[in-house]
């Protein structure tokens, strides 16, 4: 129990002692308010009870040196006094906080909300654009190899795939002391029978280990002599695979595991939150010499002439040491061109063609990822959210300033420094900030595991404790938020006058306060709009990207792509995949079902450049091709692809002896014969002057191949089956369902497996599935811009209405006068509302400015959407002043409840 300043002094309770000024100041307020209590009880008012208490005290500035002597003697310290200071600060910030428990809390959601989107956005930016993989040792020096080429028009893009030969010219440049090879993640099929699932590998060369310097968490990496053609296949586990799917058993290093074409021996386990030189997830790392030979069925995948042409591999180097980039970049390059001399000099590659090096943080690269674009401008948008957060807070902190004005004034009467009731202010808004970051922790840690589930399913986010950055961020954030809130509040409080806040009692305001919160206020609005602007583009591209015609319908397709439990031969595969079809499509809920070789979006193949007899060339097409696909004859209608001339493949068409016919889309159509009568021509493939007519039978409208975002129509034809330039067996199965595809899954694959011994497993999934990830960049700027967005809307009508409100109280007296004279209750409505209307136009009307002028640096991040799409502007414009009047309701409708008589009583 604290005893009264009085008793305590006189006690001399040291343990219970704070600084002496403080103890002096709170004694001499004790005695002060005891005064004006007395009095009050003797039948005067409270101001008059309190002039007559100052009059009694006189000189209280003597009063308090007198005191301080007494009190202070040789015990102060100067350590002690600093943090007795503090202390004292503490105790302020908590009287202060219990005496209005509702401002508080108000104060730390608001701060909750702004530093809490911060620390969500700083998880997912610091794990795409600020540190390395994990597990990379001195990851400087670690660098990602990018090929820049001419190709088919002329542009001279970047990529990240090389061929295996490129690797193994690599692998001589002496600048660098490793190089690693290793592909993209693959879903493969772990196990047999019922209880196979699909995992995430990846096939690296054993270098990659010892590159990235990783030390595995059990076991062994593969050493070289495994990576190779004809040894004895092994596996590295994840540390995450381990424990989810054999319980992180130790016995596990020696069993052998049932792996896509292979049996497997598991030789270690990788430490946890390793991803190799990416960030994707990856359950299993696979030697990928040996993987590749059983995957292929040893049928010469190794083989270099024909690898020259396969891209397929990245390939991350490690810096000799003392080594200059850019020198290595020069070797490398020097390498590159060797390897291809023979193509160079048969103008069949690119003699310009350029490998650089960049960052092992993917994102800083040359060519980074849609959502790492997406995140760099989340971040913004997310320091955004804090500015208003902050701006919010300074207002509601400086409307309470000012209806303590007069609290103020009498402290500082009594004594108390400008400097000391800084800090008192300042210690209070950093209280507030502190349990904001605190509050926002819990928040981010919620929101971020929710972001990296729906919206980055390809990035792994391992850290599942406190990061110390996280820490250090929230921290930082704290601090700068109590600055940007507290400080201005604190300083127009500090240096209130305190005359003229004695004569205007309870109901002055500082005209300097007014016009500070009003600009605040202006300031939400444009930020708020800048915001919801934002939103509103992504959220367009979004709904453009699904509701784009892609020439097909993927709503209510599924494909199947089976993997087979044993090696068969091309007819009987075949043979079996038609008798699947017949019996998917007899299922209830199945409309059609049709073989086909590639998939879109999926997998595209080529064929060559075919002839067109009495020309020398077909024209080119910007992206290359034209690609082939080999189908049956219910593709297109499965597909919803029209057959705009001649007519699609029939039964026929695969007898026995008869003749070689093809589909071209209407784009190759048009290409080939401008003039039209694409139907009935020619087209030979193969370079022997005896190579057979294919006969074009018709044409089909034209249809995405691999992108959302394609310029042109891609050059496309089909063959059937038996057409003798294309062999191979079907690849997947096209099943367009009655209903939502989701639906019949189930029902799909335990058909499959029931009819066929031959198959391992069926991998069936929506055809939307292979279109979503490339959505998702949009998906992650509409999700994200519209929250933030909201949250500063929220916050923002918040502000209008604690000014609005504030207005309306500390002009009570005048709005009594205004009704006493005449004025009605629309007028004075109008009054609040016309004040409403002009903030949020001025702050509309610079938020709109700025958000055209940043217009043009958006551009590239949307879909088929303008960054200053007027309907977008309008609608956002719309909300605001759709906001403006309902945060003017409650404090309008105040105006009309000012009673003339009270209010002019109070005056």
């Amino acid at each position: 129990m604290r005893l009264p300043p009085g008793i305590r002094r006189l006690l001399h309770l040291v343990a219970l002692r704070g600084h002496p000024d403080e103890e002096v100041d709170e004694e001499i307020a004790f005695h002060f308010a005891e005064t004006v209590r007395a009095l009050q009880a003797e039948g005067m008012d409270e101001p008059s009870a309190r002039r007559e208490a100052r009059r009694r005290f006189g000189n209280v500035a003597a009063y308090r040196r007198a005191l301080r002597d007494i009190d202070g003697g040789p015990i102060q310290r100067k350590g002690g006094d600093v943090m007795d200071v503090i202390l004292g600060n503490l105790r302020f910030a908590v009287r202060s906080m219990k005496r209005a428990p509702g401002f508080a809390a108000a104060v730390v959601v608001i701060l909750a909300l702004g530093i809490g989107a911060n620390a969500v956005m700083f998880g997912v930016v610091d794990r795409l654009l600020l540190s390395p993989p994990q597990h990379v040792a001195e990851p400087d020096d670690v660098r990602h190899v990018y090929l820049q080429r001419e190709i088919f028009n002329g542009t001279r893009p970047v990529g990240r795939t090389l061929t295996w030969p490129d690797y193994e010219d690599l692998q001589a440049v002496d600048a660098f002391s490793r190089v690693a090879a290793y592909t993209s993640p693959q879903a493969t099929t772990l196990g047999r029978g019922d209880a196979a699932q699909r995992v995430q590998t990846v096939a690296a060369s054993w270098s990659l280990f010892p590159l990235l310097g990783v030390t595995p968490r059990t076991g062994r990496f593969y050493y070289e002599a495994e990576d190779a053609l004809g040894a004895d296949p092994v596996a590295v586990l994840s540390e995450e695979f381990w424990i989810r799917n054999f319980g992180a058993d130790p016995d596990v290093i020696g069993r052998r595991i049932d792996l896509g074409e292979g049996s497997y021996e598991v030789v270690g386990v990788a430490p946890a939150g390793f991803t190799g030189a990416e960030l994707a997830p990856v359950d299993i790392w696979l030697p990928i010499a040996r993987s590749q030979e059983l995957e292929s069925g040893g049928t010469g995948w190794y083989d270099g002439e024909h690898n020259r042409n396969w891209w397929w591999l990245r390939v991350a180097v490690r810096l000799d040491e003392g080594t200059d980039a850019s020198v290595a970049a020069d070797q490398a390059t020097a390498a590159h061109r060797a390897g291809r001399d023979a193509l160079i000099r048969e103008d069949r590659y690119d003699e310009g063609a350029t490998l650089t090096l960049a960052s092992v943080i993917a994102a800083r690269g040359p060519d980074p990822s849609a959502e790492a674009q997406v995140a760099r401008w989340l971040a913004g948008v997310s320091l955004i959210v804090l500015l208003i957060a902050c701006f919010n807070v300074a207002n509601l902190l400086l409307a309470r300033a000012a209806r303590w004005r007069r609290e103020v004034a009498v402290r500082m009467a009594l004594g108390i420094s400008r400097g000391r009731l800084l800090g008192q202010l300042l210690t209070e808004s950093l209280v507030l900030a502190g349990l904001g970051a605190a509050a926002a922790l819990l928040l981010a840690r919620w929101g971020g595991s929710a972001i990296h589930s729906i919206l980055l399913p390809n990035v792994a986010f391992t850290d599942a404790g406190l990061s110390g950055r996280l820490v250090v961020f929230l921290a930082a954030a704290a601090v700068l938020t109590a600055g940007l809130a507290g400080l201005l509040p604190a300083l127009q409080a500090s240096r209130s006058e305190v005359a003229d806040a004695l004569r205007a009692g309870g109901r002055g305001v500082s005209r300097g306060s007014g016009r500070t919160r009003t600009l605040l206020l202006v300031a939400q609005a444009a930020l708020s709009v800048v915001l919801l602007i934002g939103a509103g583009l992504f959220v367009t591209s979004l709904r453009n990207a699904r509701t784009a015609d892609l020439g097909f319908d993927p709503e209510q397709v599924v494909v199947v792509r089976l993997e087979w439990s044993e090696s068969l031969d091309t007819e009987t595969r075949h043979q079996e995949f038609q008798d699947l079809r017949t019996r998917v499509e007899r299922l209830p809920g199945v409309e059609s079902a049709a073989l086909t070789y590639s998939i879109p979006f999926y997998s595209s193949i080529g064929v060559g450049t075919p002839r067109v007899p009495g020309r020398d060339s077909i024209p080119s097409h910007p992206s290359g091709g034209p690609y082939a696909n080999k189908v049956d004859a219910a593709y297109f209608r499965t597909m919803d692809l029209q057959i705009l001339q001649g007519r699609g493949f029939e039964a026929a068409d695969e007898a026995a002896g008869a003749p070689p016919v093809m589909i071209l889309t209407e784009s190759l159509a048009e290409a080939v014969w401008p003039d039209g009568g694409a139907v009935g021509q020619c087209m030979v493939f193969g370079d022997d002057d005896d190579a057979s007519c294919t006969t074009v039978v018709g044409v089909v409208e034209n249809f995405h191949r691999q992108d959302l975002v394609e310029p042109d129509p891609h050059f496309q034809f089909f063959f059937n089956f038996p057409h003798p330039s294309f062999r191979g067996p079907a690849q997947a199965m096209m099943v367009r369902t009655v209903g939502p595809p989701a639906e019949g899954l189930e029902a799909i694959r335990r058909e499959i497996s029931s009819a066929s011994a031959l198959v391992r497993f069926p991998v069936v999934q929506p055809m939307t599935d292979n279109i979503e990830p490339q959505m998702r960049s949009w998906l992650l700027g509409a999700s994200m811009f519209t929250v933030f967005g909201v949250l500063a809307l929220i916050v923002a009508a918040l502000g209008l209405y604690s000014v609005l409100a504030f207005d309306v109280a500390t002009r009570r007296v005048e709005l009594g006068i205004r009704s006493a004279l005449g004025a009605g209750s629309r007028r004075l409505v109008g009054m609040v509302a016309r004040r409403a209307v002009l903030l949020v136009g001025v702050g509309v009307t610079l938020g709109v400015g700025a958000a055209l002028a940043g217009a043009s640096h958006v551009a590239p991040l949307l879909h088929e959407t303008s960054p200053r799409s007027p309907v977008v502007y309008l609608g956002v414009v719309a909300v605001l002043f759709a906001v403006a009047v309902v945060a003017g309701l409650v404090p309008a409708w105040r105006v009309t409840r000012v009673d003339p008589r009270e209010a002019l009583q109070a005056e």
